[in-house]
């Protein structure tokens, strides 16, 4: 190949992997509570409503998330599913590491903000902030992401 091909081929890659820097994208940042008192280690995911479009997700913090504008989120209509597996503060055996005990945890978030999720919100193109939800306890609490019921719930 002569080197004049190598550098135009050179500049189109730089190029085309620049494109995706420094233009920020969506962002989308919040915070979740659950009955006023912060969400610490759960997880938020935004699915596209009707299916179309990718989903995208984060660790709830402190009761803070953000979603970076490269991670893929376009303006539109999204379902929210929010999900906090919980320490109980007791241990249990390790089914994938027989000998060994590990933290249990529980479901805590009811079921109408997971896996039959009520929560909504509609991306705006740039950044959303202040995308918060306060959730409220009650209602039935599902097993977990898919709530396919392979762990027992709080209160089963």
């Amino acid at each position: 190949m002569s080197r004049p091909w190598v550098a135009l081929l050179s500049f189109a890659l730089a190029s085309s992997l620049l494109a995706g820097c420094g233009s920020g994208g969506t962002r989308v940042e919040g915070t979740v509570t659950l009955d006023g008192a912060p969400v610490d280690g759960g997880s938020i995911s935004f699915h596209p409503e009707g299916g179309e479009g990718k989903p995208g997700g984060t660790e709830i913090k402190a009761g803070k998330y953000a979603i970076e504008g490269d991670k893929g989120l376009a303006p539109g209509k999204y379902k929210v599913v929010i999900l906090w597996q919980k320490k109980t503060g007791k241990e249990v055996p390790n089914k994938s590491d027989p000998g060994t005990t590990m933290d249990e945890t529980k479901q805590v978030i009811p079921m109408r903000y997971n896996s039959k999720s009520e929560l909504t919100a509609d991306i705006k193109s740039g950044t959303n902030s202040g995308v918060n939800f306060d959730l409220k306890s009650g209602g039935p609490i599902g097993a977990g992401a898919s709530d396919v019921g392979r762990t027992k719930a709080v209160g089963d």
